[in-house]
């Protein structure tokens, strides 16, 4: 755990885009803050700088909950109220004008941030701000062979074996890599788009389709998000992008990579249309299948039916 939160404090571009987001939301001295998830304080710390009259701050984890009460003595902040536990396990929780978390995996649904931010309405007054807002995730074809490599060294074994079986089960998950501008087509698609602010889904589909400018090999997709903190204040983890105009370096998180089972051949001017699914009921964790159809091909790769 407190890998995870040297990482995420270690990252200029995210500490700075929720801090500029808190300056947005907080009217000093009047507003309250939710923190969820609120990890070392780090949020709440912000919103009590920047004015907040006081902080609620939900964290499971005992001792990081612990290690945040400590910060906040070490660094001499009131006003903050700690609570240990999962937030949609409070029981008529104190509402606040402000709902922040920061539950954001390299896919965007992975920490349930939907699930959360649906409960995280009980916490939240009439008309108060919730960041993030909305989610949106964008996805583009991987042109560059390298990961499918990696991914299907099944291949090569030799010694008379087939591993026919694991390489369809590897190929059924997705993968966190780095990817980099050359290694997609620079058309990225929008795929999904989720308002948090609305109650959205836990089931949610899209769908994406791109025209060949000339013959081309796809061996599968990358995925990312853009997370919407207030109207003029975004956070990517695009690929594409090597800042996002402040001159900080990208964030500590990747994209997600999507494998194909076979390497797709397109000629000039065909069509690529994909089809994405996504899951993340907490009785189900996190399920995502992704439907490749070409002209003269259909894939279907599914979680579900993968090995981790």
């Amino acid at each position: 755990m407190i890998e995870l939160q040297q990482k995420l404090l270690g990252d200029r571009r995210r500490n700075d885009a929720f801090y500029r987001a808190l300056t947005k939301a907080i009217t000093p001295g009047v507003s309250t803050v939710t923190d969820i998830g609120s990890g070392t304080g780090f949020l709440s710390f912000l919103a009590r700088q920047l004015g907040a009259r006081h902080c609620n701050l939900y964290e499971a984890d005992e001792a990081i909950l612990e290690l945040s009460k400590n910060l906040a003595r070490e660094n001499k902040i009131e006003g903050l109220t700690f609570i240990q536990g999962y937030s949609d396990e409070i029981k008529n929780p104190q509402k606040t004008n402000i709902v922040v978390s920061e539950t954001l995996g390299n896919f965007a649904y992975d920490e349930h941030i939907i699930e959360i931010m649906n409960d995280a309405h009980r916490f939240l007054i009439s008309g108060g701000t919730m960041i993030p807002y909305r989610i949106e995730q964008f996805v583009a074809p991987v042109i560059a062979p390298r990961i499918y490599k990696e991914l299907t060294v099944w291949d090569n074994i030799g010694y008379k074996l087939s591993w026919n079986i694991a390489r369809k089960s590897a190929l059924n998950n997705m993968y966190v890599y780095a990817i980099s501008p050359r290694d997609v087509l620079a058309e990225p698609k929008s795929v999904d788009d989720c308002m948090l602010a609305t109650k959205p889904s836990s089931t949610r589909r899209g769908r994406a389709e791109w025209k060949m400018k000339e013959t081309t090999t796809v061996y599968g997709f990358a995925l990312w998000w853009t997370a919407h903190l207030s109207k003029d204040v975004m956070f990517s983890t695009s690929p594409l992008n090597s800042s996002d105009g402040s001159g900080q370096k990208k964030s500590h998180w990747e994209q997600i990579y999507l494998p194909l089972e076979r390497p797709l051949i397109l000629a000039e001017k065909e069509k690529l249309l994909l089809e994405f699914e996504s899951d993340t009921r907490y009785s189900t964790g996190v399920q995502v299948k992704w439907t490749t159809q070409s002209a003269r091909e259909k894939q279907v790769m599914d979680t579900s039916k993968g090995m981790k």
